[in-house]
């Protein structure tokens, strides 16, 4: 007999297929499932390698060792007469053709590709998939590096993703604060899905360990929970920007979508230190403080050092000083010209970089007072980026100083249906809706807010604001405290607190919060309006005087025009108002705008105490706005664009006893204090009236009662 006809009869050869067979289905199912645990990739190299050395001793058992009834025994020790080869070769004949239909339903469900390919697995469709998706999730990356102290990389790497994603056109990507708030959770795909209203999700792990980094991330199906698709990337380093490109790419192919990626990594580093300064950066600007946002510019300042041609860095560093000026007491002055010029460099290096035109979109809009520049340059942005939430929330606020308050309530509804989980996004709609007289929709954004975090300061933020506007100030006094606490740098609940003060008629208690926002950061936003509000409460010109020449623009002229009418100095103050009015006009592109209408009502003044003729037409866009506010129901917290003050103030100047008087009581609770009143020489002529004076005595009996509901709390700083 040959020798082949003996490996036959020995069954050598079925072994050897089956073997073969076996180990190939069992390396595919290794690698279908490994990943999922986040298993190192050493693990299926050596799983193969181990297989690969079992195969010739494999061959040898089967050579020497036969299967009988009685168990193994020796090939030469079996009588050729008794032998059972034949039926031990059906039943290995049976093994294999099981086997080969098990891979078959393999192939069917996910086709093979190697996890550590250059080129992702393909796509895995499942039965439920009808259409291209239309939405995503990227949840934050795993850090699975041994020291744990990668997490600010792991979710770099997942937040690139999401950048990437948000580009494509129609395509709904859940933004990061509602994405990211399931990190270290254990929750269902189903509920995520749900949670955040998309179609798929991304998750994955990074694993990094010197200049090695390994990328893992799966596809997955909401509906059913299918893989559409998934791979693993073993990569050096310098290679992590290629990897997110073809996660990228691999996910835009599995749900049949378009993004130019050429494009879209335009301004990007290559260089991965710079990429690790960002990315740390990055991080420290996830919760505004003014120490974490200092020091994001100075990861970002590293960052453009090693690679100044890196553009998303340069936004990065805008963003941060836009944030500093808001959130961290930093004076405009020197916030904003920072601001401005390095996102002019973001924009010389890629002029599509959405959250460059954001931060300059800000900086002309709080800065140059030019709020219609600052729409074209929010449209911009969302023209390139329609997921970059943070932008709904400023353009949002540009609308609103324009007038166009439905359409910002709808940009805030936009935000929140991007990031449903953020309680920022979701505390700002309250505001808007606040400001827009929609208490009770407002309210129940809050409470449900307070029900899921009863210690967040963006809830206490704007649930101080709804209670300071509904007249509530015990209530808003108490949530602006919380937050001046909570808000170690921020200087916004100081302000708030001082102006409370006022409702109180306390001037001790006004100055000492004024110094507390003043501790702050000196001559920062909110410490100049708290200033502003003290200094027309108390008639005290001279400080006045110096926070108007800290004021630029609109704001400045509007306020020295008004210090000066105050005074008496009617020329002066129709030089400085007739200019703010210009500057008005500039800024919004219409006289038809709600800052305006503070300058319209003391130059009509102005020029009726000059005795010129036409100073009632000065009025006409007056009576414009303030329609568009009744229809709206607008509510400002601040007291000077406060929109039934100024209807009150421009029916006294026009001689309409009644009519005042319904405007004041309109607002009899909420912001208009007596010593507003007092100090204000456009009701100089009611001061005597009976009906004036009963409003008066109401709003200080109103105020008194919610200063007693303080009682044992600390009011002082």
């Amino acid at each position: 007999m040959s020798f082949v006809a003996e490996l036959r009869r020995r069954n050598v050869i079925r072994v050897a297929g089956l073997y073969v067979v076996s180990a190939w289905l069992l390396i595919q199912i290794a690698e279908t499932l490994l990943p999922i645990f986040d298993t190192p990739g050493w693990v299926l190299k050596a799983l193969v390698v181990l297989l690969a050395i079992g195969f010739l001793p494999a061959l040898v058992f089967s050579w020497v060792f036969e299967l009988t009834p009685e168990g193994l025994k020796r090939e030469h020790e079996i009588d050729r007469s008794q032998s059972t080869v034949d039926v031990t070769a059906r039943k290995l004949d049976i093994a294999v053709i099981v086997l080969l239909l098990g891979i078959g339903a393999l192939m069917l469900w996910r086709p093979g590709g190697s996890p550590t390919d250059t080129t992702p697995n393909k796509a895995v469709h499942s039965p439920s998939e009808a259409r291209a998706a239309r939405s995503i999730a990227v949840l934050a990356f795993e850090d699975l590096s041994a020291e744990g102290d990668q997490a600010y990389f792991a979710e770099g790497v997942s937040e690139e993703l999401l950048n990437l994603l948000a580009r494509i056109d129609n395509f709904k990507v859940a933004a990061r604060t509602s994405s990211f708030k399931f990190k270290g959770q254990k929750v269902d795909i189903g509920e995520i899905g749900r949670a955040l209203n998309v179609e798929t999700v991304l998750e994955g792990s990074v694993r990094k360990s010197g200049n090695q980094v390994r990328v893992t991330a799966q596809l997955i199906n909401v509906a059913d929970g299918f893989h559409l698709w998934s791979a693993s990337y073993d990569r050096e380093l310098e290679n992590i920007f290629a990897v997110q490109d073809e996660i990228a790419a691999a996910i835009v192919q599995a749900l049949k979508l378009k993004l130019d990626l050429g494009s879209a990594t335009v301004g990007r580093t290559q260089n991965t230190k710079a990429y690790d300064h960002y990315l740390r950066g990055r991080q420290l600007t996830r919760v505004p403080t003014r120490s974490g946002l200092l020091r994001a510019v100075e990861q970002y300042e590293q960052a453009v050092a090693l690679d100044p041609d890196f553009a998303a860095a340069y936004a990065g560093i805008a963003d941060a000083w836009v944030w500093l000026e808001d959130y961290g007491g930093v004076k405009s002055s020197e916030s904003f010209p920072r601001a401005e010029q390095a996102a002019k460099r973001a924009l010389q290096i890629d002029p599509e970089s959405a959250e460059a035109h954001a931060a300059m979109a800000f900086v002309l809009d709080r800065y140059h007072d030019d709020s219609v520049g600052a729409r074209a340059a929010f449209e911009r942005t969302l023209q390139l980026n329609p997921n970059y939430v943070t932008a709904y929330n400023l353009y949002s606020d540009t609308l609103y100083d324009l007038g166009e308050y439905e359409q910002a309530l709808e940009i805030r509804r936009k935000a929140v249906a991007l990031d449903p989980l953020s309680v920022f996004f979701r505390s700002r709609l309250a505001n808007t809706l606040s400001s827009l007289r929609r208490g009770d929709e407002a309210r129940s954004i809050l409470d449900q807010l307070f029900d899921e975090f009863p210690d967040n300061d963006f809830a206490h933020e704007e649930m101080g604001n709804l209670e300071a506007v509904q007249g509530q100030f015990a209530e808003a006094f108490r949530h602006y405290r919380f937050l001046h606490d909570a808000r170690p740098g921020d200087p916004f609940a100081a302000a708030q607190l001082a102006r409370l003060a006022v409702q109180f008629e306390d001037r001790a208690l006004q100055q000492a919060w004024v110094a507390a926002a003043r501790a702050r950061g000196e001559d920062n936003r909110w410490e100049l309006l708290a200033r502003t509000w003290l200094g027309f409460a108390q008639g005290d010109w001279r400080d006045l005087d110096a926070v108007a020449a800290l004021h630029a623009g609109y704001r400045g002229a509007q306020l020295r025009g008004a210090i000066a009418a105050r005074r008496g100095q009617w020329p002066e103050a129709r030089q400085h108002l007739l200019e703010a009015i210009e500057l008005a006009k500039a800024k919004s592109g219409d006289l038809d705008y709600r800052l305006a209408s503070v300058a319209l009502i003391d130059l009509a003044w102005v020029e009726r105490e000059l005795g010129l003729d036409d100073w009632q037409a000065r009025l006409t866009p007056v009576h414009t706005t303030l329609a568009k506010y009744q229809e709206s129901g607008i509510s400002d917290l601040n007291q000077f664009d406060a929109a039934d003050y100024n209807r009150a103030r421009l029916e006294a100047l026009m001689g309409r006893r009644e009519a005042a008087l319904a405007a004041l009581r309109d607002s009899s609770q909420s912001r208009v204090s007596p010593e507003f009143l007092k100090h204000d020489p456009v009701f100089a002529a009611w001061r005597d009236d009976p009906d004036f004076l009963k409003f008066v005595a109401d709003m200080r009996a109103h105020a008194a009662a919610e200063r007693a509901k303080l009682e044992g709390v600390a009011l002082l700083p």
